[in-house]
């Protein structure tokens, strides 16, 4: 019940206090506490892991696409 309740409140509170700032500030500063990621299991550190890739993935992609339409840009100018 106690988890629920530490839960329900977290996610509130990411929403309502500035988006996912404040989760990802609480979490880092967690985790630097905690110095590692020991408390994770090991189905969450692969989560976490292919999620960071295909966000830097997302990120890369969009980047490139971006320069690509600057560059069409500057030469049709």
């Amino acid at each position: 019940m106690t988890r629920a309740r530490h839960e329900h409140q977290i996610k509130i509170n990411d929403y309502t206090l500035g988006g996912g700032n404040t989760f990802d500030a609480a979490m880092n500063r967690v985790v630097s506490r905690w110095r590692g990621l020991d408390w994770f299991t090991d189905e969450q550190i692969a989560e976490i892991r292919a999620e960071m890739i295909e966000r830097e993935w997302f990120r890369h992609k969009l980047n490139r696409e971006n320069r690509k339409r600057l560059a069409s840009k500057e030469r049709a100018a």
